[in-house]
C-alpha cells in the first residue's frame, strides 16, 4: 500500500509518468484485499481518465469497482469511481455522460463528513472536492463551483492538509477572473495558489502558475 500511497501523492501533483512508473508491473491479482484492489483500479482509473489514454480504458478500471468489488457502492472508492467517468468523458468532451456523473457529487459533498476521518479518507474526499469543484468551474456553473472548492479549502485547513490547496486557489483564482471579481481577490487566490505549490513542490502547477500569469 505504501507504493500506492505514493502514486496517489503523485497524481495529486499531477506528476502523471512517476504514477505510470509505480503501477507498472502491478496488477489486482497480486493484491489480497479489496480495498487494496480499489486503491490501484482507483488511481489507475484516474491516470488514464486524465492522460491521452483511450477513455474505455479508465471506464473499465471503475466499472471493476462500480460493479464488482463494492457493488453496494458502501465505500468512498464508488464516489471515486463516478467522479473518475466524469473526468474521464469530460476530457474527450462527452459532456452529457460527465454531467449524468458529476451530478451525483454536489449534494453529497456540501454534507460530506470529514471530522474523525483517518488520513486516507481525507485525501480521497479531497479529491472528489477539488474535481468536481473543477468541473463545475469548467463548465462556467461557478456558484457550484466556488462552493465545492472553498469547502475543501476549509476542510484542508481544520485538517492540516495541503497538498490541494494550491489547485483550488489557482481554480478559484481563475473563476474570480472570470467572474470580473475585485482584482485583489484574484491577486490573492493567485499568490495563495504559488506559495501552496512551492510548498509542496508541486513544479507542474508552478508551471501553469507562471504561464497564466505571463499570458
Amino acid at each position: 500500500m505504501e507504493k500506492l500511497h505514493q502514486a496517489e501523492f503523485n497524481l495529486i501533483t499531477m506528476e502523471y509518468q512517476k504514477v505510470a512508473a509505480t503501477l507498472s508491473g502491478m496488477s489486482t491479482t497480486q493484491m489480497n484485499d479489496d480495498d487494496t484492489k480499489m486503491e490501484y483500479l482507483f488511481i489507475k482509473g484516474y491516470l488514464f481518465a486524465l492522460s491521452d489514454y483511450p477513455t474505455s480504458d479508465a471506464v473499465f478500471c471503475f466499472d471493476q469497482i462500480l460493479n464488482g468489488l463494492d457493488e453496494e457502492h458502501q465505500t468512498i472508492f464508488s464516489q471515486l469511481a463516478y467522479v473518475g467517468m466524469g473526468i474521464a468523458y469530460e476530457h474527450e468532451e462527452n459532456f452529457e455522460r460527465a454531467d449524468f456523473y458529476f451530478s451525483k457529487m454536489p449534494r453529497l459533498l456540501a454534507n460530506y463528513p470529514s471530522q474523525d476521518a483517518d488520513i486516507d479518507n481525507i485525501w480521497k474526499t479531497l479529491t472528489l472536492l477539488f474535481y468536481t469543484g473543477n468541473y463545475y468551474s469548467y463548465r462556467n456553473d461557478f456558484e457550484t463551483g466556488n462552493k465545492l472548492l472553498k469547502t475543501l479549502i476549509k476542510i484542508s485547513s481544520q485538517q492540516h492538509v495541503t497538498f490541494y490547496v494550491a489547485r483550488a486557489k489557482f481554480r478559484l483564482a481563475r473563476n474570480f477572473k472570470t467572474q470580473h471579481v475585485a482584482s485583489r481577490l484574484v491577486d490573492e487566490a493567485i499568490q495563495d495558489a504559488y506559495a501552496f505549490a512551492r510548498f509542496n513542490n508541486n513544479q507542474k502547477l508552478i508551471a501553469r502558475i507562471n504561464d497564466y500569469q505571463q499570458n
